[in-house]
């Protein structure tokens, strides 16, 4: 067998994407996936975080792939491996030697601490990713509980879910914003996304405080614009003109199948206005009058995060899987 590295421009993305999918699809096959296009723009990386990529061979056929990232402005002791075998390959030690080959990458480049996260099914408490990670030393530090809505959306509930919560936020505004935020909200928008890393549920992970200004916001739509994906943000702004909270949805433009509602997060001195509540319903409202053929939109919240939990519950998702964040030194 050979492991060799590759870059997410190569031809050989294609064979790497391949193992990646297969391995996903036998863990969680009804899961969200990711397009190949989509993780091509992900994998070459930006200023603010490396990725590096390697494939396994035997024989001249692709039986693993191996994926290394790396934050470049916070968590500079952190690496994020990922590893995916061919199912057909599985026990046979593809996966452990892709490993040690990102132990030594992650090491090369100053790192103490690997953090990855599998993601599995309703009804399952762990997956073949479950077992290698804790087989090496992995221990679970966190995890989330998976939730998608599928048409029908309940569109008449969310209204009546907005109405009743309106009037505890009669001060504030929601405004609503397609793929690049307003020059005079990405200030704001850039410090609320700053918080999603200290405010939002980290379990046991030893994570630090994400670095996040106006050019990382730019950085960060410029790369969903070369994914192809359209982005859905929904803020609500206090009497004063700050930010109180903000959401998103991102879903590609060349297919309906997945939507993702990334963060959420209302600024702690908003809390009690059913600020998150009024958000992610006027948002999804709006995605779905831009894109009436969505088929899902999925959300990932702590299993501890209670208060976010009834929100998402309220507007229709139900759970579907869980992901789990497992965290081991080096």
């Amino acid at each position: 067998m050979q492991i060799r590295p590759i870059h997410a421009s190569d031809p050989d993305f294609a064979a790497w994407y391949e193992v990646y999918l297969g391995a996903r699809l036998a863990d969680h096959p009804t899961g969200p996936q990711w397009l190949e296009p989509e993780l091509k723009v992900v994998y070459a990386g930006t200023e603010h975080h490396a990725a590096k990529l390697w494939l396994a061979e035997d024989g001249g056929k692709a039986v693993g792939a191996a994926l290394l990232g790396l934050p470049l402005r916070d968590n500079l002791t952190l690496a994020e491996p990922e590893v995916f075998v061919r199912p057909d390959d599985a026990h046979r030690g593809v996966g452990s030697a892709l490993l040690a080959t990102l132990d030594e990458a992650s090491k090369a480049a100053g790192r103490t601490s690997q953090l990855l996260y599998i993601e599995g099914p309703t009804g399952s408490d762990g997956t073949s990713g479950t077992v290698f990670a804790e087989k090496h030393g992995f221990t679970r530090r966190m995890t989330e509980i998976t939730r998608v809505q599928r048409p029908p959306f309940d569109l008449d509930g969310i209204a009546r879910a907005e109405e009743a919560a309106r009037p505890h936020a009669a001060d504030y505004r929601i405004v609503t914003w397609r793929d690049r935020a307003p020059d005079e909200y990405v200030d704001e928008y850039a410090r609320l996304e700053g918080r999603m890393s200290t405010d939002a549920p980290l379990g046991e992970l030893d994570y630090e405080p994400e670095v996040w200004d106006a050019a990382r916001i730019r950085t960060s739509e410029q790369r969903r614009e070369r994914m192809n994906r359209a982005t859905w943000v929904a803020a609500a702004l206090a009497p004063d003109g700050d930010m109180a909270g903000v959401t998103e949805i991102t879903v590609s433009r060349d297919s309906d199948v997945s939507g993702f509602q990334d963060a959420t997060i209302v600024d702690p001195r908003h809390r009690g206005h059913r600020l998150g509540l009024l958000l992610k319903a006027a948002n999804l409202r709006q995605l779905l009058a831009d894109r009436p053929g969505v088929q899902t939109v999925w959300t990932w919240n702590a299993d501890s995060n209670t208060h976010m939990i009834a929100i998402n519950e309220t507007l229709g998702y139900q759970v579907a899987g869980w992901s789990a964040a497992y965290q081991r030194d080096i």
